[in-house]
Order: C-alpha cells, then structure tokens, then sequence
C-alpha cells in the first residue's frame, strides 16, 4: 500500500511539472536546449526569479558560460544589471536579480559551452506590465 501510495505521488508529481509552462530554444548545430521555468509572469516592476535548464544530447552537459537580459531598442540596446546564478545541479540554475526595467520584447541571452564549441541561444520574452 506504501509503494503504491509513492508511485501515485510521484507520478503527479511528474505530471504537473510536466504540465508546467517552459518556455525556450534549441541548437540546431548542437541540440542543446535553453529553457526556463517562472512561478509568475515576469513584470517590469519587480525582480524576476526563474529556473535556468540547458540540457544536452547523450547526458552529456553542457556548461553554462554567461546568461543575461537584453533589450534591441532601434539602434542601440539595453541591458540588465548582472543577474545572481547559482548552479543547483548539473544543468539547473537559479536566477535572481533579473530585472525587466520597462514593457516590451526583451531576451534571456544563455551562452554556454558543450563539447568544444561555445554558442549563445536566445530566448525571447515580451513583458507586459
């Protein structure tokens, strides 16, 4: 009755994650993913906290190198002041101090290095409020 009560927990448990919005991109060249989890749509009046993943082909993984917040603004850009990354396990991080300072289409820029070859992938996101 015990195992069959944890294999029932954890199978919603698995269910609603994968359930769960994850929005981001992959390498064509590499196959490695960058995505990101919110618990709250992100706002330009408040700082924003989410989970970075890069996942990778053949559990192999891939390193974070740098991530950040840009906005293309005509001709020039806008950034974000740097964001704190703390690595949980391989391939997961946290992320705080991320601030959309303003409305608009910005991007989570993730720049990571998997099997000798380093590449950025963008993750677009539009805030709202």
């Amino acid at each position: 009755m015990k195992t069959l009560f944890f294999s029932l927990l954890l199978a919603l448990s698995l269910n609603l994650w994968a359930s769960e919005k994850h929005e981001g991109v992959c390498s064509q060249s590499t196959q490695v993913c960058a995505l990101y989890h919110a618990d709250a749509p992100f706002t330009s009046t408040q700082e924003a906290h989410f989970e970075l993943f890069l996942t990778s082909p053949n559990a192999n993984t891939a390193t974070l190198v740098k991530a950040d917040l840009w906005m293309q603004m005509g001709r020039h850009g806008h950034g974000s002041s740097p964001l704190k990354i703390v690595e949980l396990a391989p391939g997961e991080y946290d992320v705080t101090r991320a601030f959309f300072v303003m409305k608009g289409s910005w991007q989570i820029r993730v720049t990571y290095l998997f099997e000798g070859t380093q590449e950025t992938l963008i993750i677009p996101v539009m805030i709202k409020e």
